[in-house]
């Protein structure tokens, strides 16, 4: 199908961009000759180059790998058809891909010059979750167009349209991936921030301030990385309400359980800012299996709510078979009706929702970096303590969304029950 043609474009893409790169910048100056021999291929040594892996042993290695395959399926299960999914969206879950590709490469240069855990080298940290959040960001514009406009996709659409997101996304990926290779040459260091700290309060006003402020550590994250992980939570969040409401649209109540199937994503998502807030603490680098838990939890979920998605939308397993022409008879792409007509949906439209995404991210990244610095030992716990905090802070917030989802259902059950709004 569309999509999977998509998919594997973009794999070719990805992998044969990888050797390509390495030429540019003298790999045996960049990158220590003996560091680069360490680095295995296998599956089971996957975890000495993928990022925060080192932080957590062998099984969050094992863990972000195989997370890979179920998200193959959601993409393909998600680009059918039948779905009619906004383009620009899918475009997005499919960027996704050049993200773990840029947590690889970064991960390499992060080990063999810095020999350190990306999560702690905060200019190729911060470069490769931006390659994140550009994928959130065409997943939320890609489902804010169709809601605003009160439109589907229209019934055989191709990629064609999303001719210039991907140029300017590929354009990221490349100065992103570049920018790995060439910043250890240009003398760029370890605890150098992301986009020269851009936004950072001024050293000397932190000190003349009468506030009990603690120091900070050299690994602590900047204001520009803080903005990339907030902005994707934030984005993951919009999302979310936006695919609820393309039930309204569709008339297809199956998109809501895409919803819930995004839910572990939310909360790796959170678990890797908790782990972020605790200054990367190898006391609690379970934090970091968690993520990796969760990230494999979540890409299944939202396989199977693809599944089912496809599945009430004409998809038959018969169509895997490349030899079965009868399932072609039967797709969608020329016979597809639109759904009854709808009116665009209220808090849809993308310029508030973008001006609410700055003002709520400026103040999570300016809260949490120097709001943090008033709360004496919190951001130190180790032990018993720092777990049961980061616990707590890696479900609570995942649990209140999924209490707002549980109350938009019972509403909407009831002949009173309105269309959520994605930023509610």
């Amino acid at each position: 199908g569309i999509a999977g043609r998509c998919v594997m474009r973009l794999l070719a893409t990805a992998i044969a961009a990888r050797p390509l790169l390495v030429p540019r910048a003298a790999p045996a100056a960049l990158l220590d000759v003996e560091a680069v021999a360490s680095v295995h291929t296998s599956l089971g040594d996957l975890s000495s180059t993928l990022a925060f892996a080192d932080q957590a042993g062998n099984l969050a290695g094992a863990l972000f790998p195989l997370s890979l395959p179920p998200y193959l399926l959601f993409l393909y299960f998600l680009g059918y058809e039948g779905n009619r999914c906004p383009k620009t969206a899918q475009f997005g879950a499919q960027f996704l891909l050049l993200f773990v590709v840029s947590t690889v490469l970064t991960g390499i240069v992060t080990k063999g010059t810095y020999s350190s855990s990306l999560a702690d080298v905060d200019w190729l940290h911060g470069g490769a979750e931006a390659l994140l959040t550009t994928s959130n960001l065409f997943l939320g514009f890609g489902l804010a167009g169709a809601l605003s406009s009160g439109k589907m996709e229209p019934a055989g659409a191709g990629m064609e349209g999303t001719r210039p997101q991907r140029y300017a996304a590929l354009a990221l990926a490349v100065t992103v991936f570049g920018s790995a290779f060439a910043g250890p040459q240009l003398g760029v260091e370890a605890h150098s921030p992301f986009l020269f700290g851009a936004g950072a309060l001024p050293a000397d006003l932190l000190a003349a301030s009468p506030l009990p402020l603690h120091a900070e550590p050299a690994n602590a994250l900047s204001i520009p990385t803080w903005a990339i992980h907030f902005s994707s939570v934030f984005e993951y969040l919009f999302a979310m309400g936006m695919v609820w409401q393309m039930a309204a649209l569709s008339g297809n109540e199956r998109w809501k359980g895409l919803t819930w199937g995004m839910l572990p994503l939310h909360a790796s998502g959170v678990a890797a800012c908790t782990y972020h807030f605790f200054y990367n603490s190898p006391d609690l680098s379970f934090l970091v299996l968690l993520q990796a838990a969760l990230t494999l939890a979540g890409n299944t979920t939202c396989a199977v709510a693809a599944a089912r998605l496809a599945s009430s939308n004409g998809w038959m397993p018969s169509m895997l078979n490349p030899f079965d022409q009868s399932s072609a008879a039967a797709s969608p792409s020329a016979a597809a009706s639109d759904p009854p007509a709808a009116a665009a949906i209220s808090g849809a439209a993308a310029a508030p929702n973008a001006a609410k995404l700055v003002v709520l991210t400026a103040l999570a990244s300016y809260g949490v970096k120097y709001g943090e610095l008033l709360l004496g030992p919190v951001p130190y716990l180790s032990g018993v303590e720092g777990a049961v905090a980061g616990v707590l802070l890696c479900f609570g917030f995942p649990a209140l969304t999924a209490a707002r989802f549980r109350k938009l259902s019972a509403q909407e059950a009831t002949p009173s029950g309105g269309v959520p709004s994605p930023s509610a």
